[in-house]
């Protein structure tokens, strides 16, 4: 199995969120380095023109990996357990008060918050 990922060039490095693959058999390329076992590509910034290409021989299976570029998500958002952006809801907020003066304060949050 294999398969290609075509990258834009943005200057900006691969951050690692979980890399597993059979060593020395499973490999993913970046810029022409292989990367197999535990040893993932953190750092690296891919050029543009080359892509990022996996490849597996299909006789172990590992969990797999799972590469982002850093910054992809944007600011102001957690990681989700599935790893895709969650925007962080803004506190509630209670009813203006009189001009210069704050307002009462607002609703508790919830307890899973």
């Amino acid at each position: 199995q294999g398969c290609s990922i075509s990258v834009q060039g943005n200057g900006k490095a691969i951050s690692v969120g979980s890399f597993q693959t059979e060593r020395n058999y499973d490999k993913l390329f970046v810029n022409g380095e292989a990367f197999s076992g535990s040893n993932g590509p953190a750092g690296k910034v891919p050029t543009t023109g080359l892509p990022i290409t996996w490849t597996s021989d299909h006789s172990v299976t590992s969990a797999g990996w799972k590469i982002c570029l850093e910054g992809g998500v944007g600011g102001g958002s957690q990681t989700s357990p599935t790893g895709v952006g969650v925007p962080v809801p803004p506190a509630p907020l209670g009813p203006p008060g009189p001009s210069g003066q704050p307002g009462p304060p607002g609703p508790p949050l919830p307890k899973d918050a």
